[in-house]
């Protein structure tokens, strides 16, 4: 069945994460308390994507998985292009010797050291081009879909089963709150710990979707009511963005993962009361969603290095978010055209 509030919801949480990514592009300077709150609300927008994914695993693969092929189609849909458009940038690390974790990597004597182990922690880090941490992530949350069906199934075979999946959830999500996100989004297994949880939420509010859109119906105000309540007191506290830190340090409550919690459920019930068919724009970004994530970066950089106008305008922020996702798409699918099956992993 196609969902076209999820068609809008993958639209409008690519251009959460663009926007995330274009402050310094744009100049915007957080100065006042009204530019925090602006930044911590859009801050964590690959929870916005971590739960679609979830939701659409159990919606769209669950009645028919098959771990080989599943896998076969994420390779060639995102670990392929990754490691390909990984190439350049990773040459250009190793080879000048510039290092992009600021010393974290020692380029030593010997092929081994100044080769081999770069490029293994380049690519098991997604560190060479901001937001593709992403992918390492999100390969390992696929290679773990077994478990994931387990998951489904348990919360199919008990009576309990809504009871069942929120506390296990739950439970995981109290990590995630105290375990932060890691610092320069490095540390693969520890996003995998943190965003897990968000994972699961989804497919749980997949399989018991019916019974949030009637329980939530026109409660979309007090969702929102309560994602700026967080966001006023994140931004009270002092703390600007996404919380990152070593994985066993403490520092307090993630503010960031419990609010976007709250605004999934809050676009998932939004645009499902309007659910009706998304327009051709809003439907060719979300189908290019994954295409804008791999292509933005390169064109972020490209624009910084311009060094153009600084227009220091949140306004001007979205409408350059909105064109950039929109650009990307259009890039997509002119090099799909132009290489047509030639190149097909591309």
């Amino acid at each position: 069945m196609q969902l076209h509030s999820f068609t809008k919801f993958r639209a409008m949480a690519i251009i959460f994460i663009v926007a995330g990514h274009s402050y310094s592009t744009v100049g915007i300077r957080f100065d006042s308390f009204l530019d925090v709150f602006i930044k911590n609300f859009i801050a964590g927008g690959t929870c916005l994507f971590v739960f679609i994914s979830g939701f659409l695993f159990h919606h769209v693969f669950f009645t028919r998985f098959e771990y080989k092929l599943f896998l076969k189609n994420k390779c060639k849909n995102i670990l392929f292009p990754y490691l390909f458009l990984g190439i350049l940038p990773i040459c250009y690390y190793i080879f000048l010797k510039k290092d992009a974790f600021d010393g974290a990597f020692y380029f030593g004597d010997g092929f081994w050291n100044s080769y081999v182990i770069p490029i293994l922690k380049y690519y098991s880090t997604g560190r060479f081009f901001i937001a593709y941490w992403y992918v390492p992530f999100i390969v390992l949350t696929f290679l773990l879909s077994p478990l994931h069906i387990k998951f489904i199934k348990i919360t199919f075979k008990y009576k309990i089963s809504i009871i069942l999946s929120l506390s296990l959830s739950l439970s995981l999500s109290l990590l995630s709150i105290f375990m932060h996100r890691p610092i320069d989004n490095v540390n693969v297994f520890q996003s995998l710990i943190y965003f897990t949880p968000i994972y699961l939420i989804g497919i749980s509010a997949s399989i018991h979707k019916d019974v949030i859109y009637k329980k939530l119906y026109k409660m979309e105000g007090f969702l929102l009511l309560s994602v700026f309540t967080l966001v006023l007191l994140q931004s009270y506290l002092g703390y600007e963005g996404s919380y990152h830190k070593h994985a066993f340090a403490f520092n307090g409550i993630d503010i960031v993962f419990i609010q976007k919690i709250i605004l999934c459920f809050f676009f998932m019930v939004y645009f499902h009361n309007k659910e009706i068919e998304p327009s051709r724009l809003t439907s060719f970004i979300a189908d290019t969603s994954f295409a804008v994530y791999f292509i933005h970066p390169f064109i972020i950089l490209f624009i910084f290095k311009l060094n153009l106008t600084k227009f220091d305008s949140w306004f001007f922020l979205f409408i350059f978010a909105f064109s950039l996702a929109v650009l990307c798409a259009f890039i997509a699918k002119l090099i799909k055209k132009v290489l047509n099956k030639k190149v097909e992993y591309l």
